[in-house]
């Protein structure tokens, strides 16, 4: 095991590198935040930020995975050792601009993976910086976290670290799994009052569908924390019409993969349920968006002290890792293959919607800016001590394997 007296020599480090690095971290999330940009279309953001690492030494592989807006930056230290990863987003949402903070996100991984580069000149291992593109979902590159460990990306890195802006300070929260259901229902057209009777009523299948999936609610595990969020999408061309189509969409969520997987296809027998009461045919389509994160207490430890030391109000790791989870994120999967948390940093006052435009102005004003710097630091201290103290990552795979 390392001294303390070592550790600490090292984190001052990352520390100072960071202030010394702030002037280009803030022009990082000013310039994305001036040049908004949706999923997969990130190419001002990409060249901004693959720039910086290159300039810091990183090498810089581009357009993994056949997505063009995706890299890895990677500095490895004295000699072959662990791999640990800092994530990097940089998408923003049509209409609001970086209102989920992405500048903020991008920015910090920079800055953590820079600093961190800088204190490991005698540590055996390697830091990257990884840029997953499209966490919104838009475009080719749509939940490119999810395309990347499906493939296997995340298999050999030994932790995983990011933040996110909010209206608080925390490490450690949960995320929903989500997963989608698409309805379409076809009956046959008639004469809505001359001869009804000679159709087919598709809307009406998918308005039995929509209610039955309504009914699912009372027989929900509470303690899965299932939401399941619906839409009819076509219902008709006329009031005078039988509908011989209508359309829906499907969002369900949970906290437990194997519960998420069941209530799929629950809502899937609604449909197919609804189609053969009504006589009418249905096509139905499920699919696994993404996952729900596995919640990795020694690494949310180790993350959560690194911010407490900075004197930030952070809240208790134990209730953070047992709160609702309120939302899904593309680093859930991330969390499925590898040991990984995440944290929350302060840029708004509590009340602020996420995904507004008031979230993305509260990103680059001086309390957004200052958040950003205390969590990039707290990013770059948890990079080097995962290289650091090899108990750290140890824990960390023995609690990923055994829950």
């Amino acid at each position: 095991m390392i001294a303390l007296s070592k550790l600490d020599e090292i984190k001052k480090i990352v520390k100072e590198s960071v202030d010394e690095k702030k002037p280009i971290l803030v022009d990082i999330a000013r310039y994305l935040y001036e040049n908004p940009e949706l999923g997969s279309e990130e190419f001002k953001a990409f060249e901004k930020i693959t720039k910086v690492l290159e300039d810091h030494d990183f090498k810089v592989e581009k357009g993994i995975f056949d997505m063009p807006t995706a890299f890895v930056a990677s500095y490895r230290g004295k000699s072959d050792g662990p791999k640990v990863a800092v994530l990097c987003e940089y998408d923003a949402l049509p209409g609001v601009g970086h209102g989920c903070g992405h500048d903020l996100i991008a920015a910090s991984a920079v800055g953590a993976g820079i600093a961190a580069s800088q204190a490991i000149g005698e540590l055996a291992g390697e830091v990257l910086v990884i840029g997953t593109p499209a966490e919104e979902g838009h475009g080719p590159s749509g939940g490119s976290k999810v395309i990347m460990a499906n493939k296997g990306f995340f298999d050999d890195i030994d932790g995983v670290v990011m933040l996110h802006p909010a209206t608080g300070w925390s490490v450690g929260g949960q995320s929903l799994g989500v997963g989608k259901v698409h309805m379409t229902f076809k009956g046959q057209t008639s004469h809505a009052a001359a001869s009804p009777h000679m159709g087919r009523n598709a809307l009406n299948a998918a308005t039995l569908a929509y209610m039955a999936t309504h009914m699912l609610r009372q027989e929900a595990k509470r303690d899965a924390n299932l939401v399941i969020h619906g839409i009819i999408t076509e219902g008709g061309l006329a009031n005078n019409i039988i509908p011989d189509r209508a359309v829906l969409d499907f969002g369900v969520r949970s906290s437990e993969e194997p519960y998420l997987e069941e209530m799929l296809e629950k809502v899937a027998r609604c449909g197919e349920g609804a189609a053969h009461a009504m006589g009418v045919e249905v096509e139905i389509t499920k699919n696994k968006f993404y996952a729900s994160m596995k919640v990795n207490i020694p690494l949310v430890k180790a993350l959560w002290q690194n911010y407490k030391d900075q004197g930030v109000p952070v809240r208790d790791w134990k209730e953070s890792t047992t709160a609702m989870p309120r939302a899904s994120t593309d680093y859930g999967n991330v969390s499925q293959k590898t040991p990984s948390t995440g944290s929350s940093i302060a840029i708004a006052p509590p009340g602020t919607p996420g995904h507004s435009i008031q979230l993305a102005e509260a990103s680059i004003t001086k309390k957004g800016l200052d958040a950003m710097i205390v969590g990039t630091k707290a990013l770059g201290m948890t990079l080097v001590e995962m290289l650091i103290r090899p108990e750290l990552l140890k824990e960390a795979k023995e609690y990923f394997d055994s829950n």
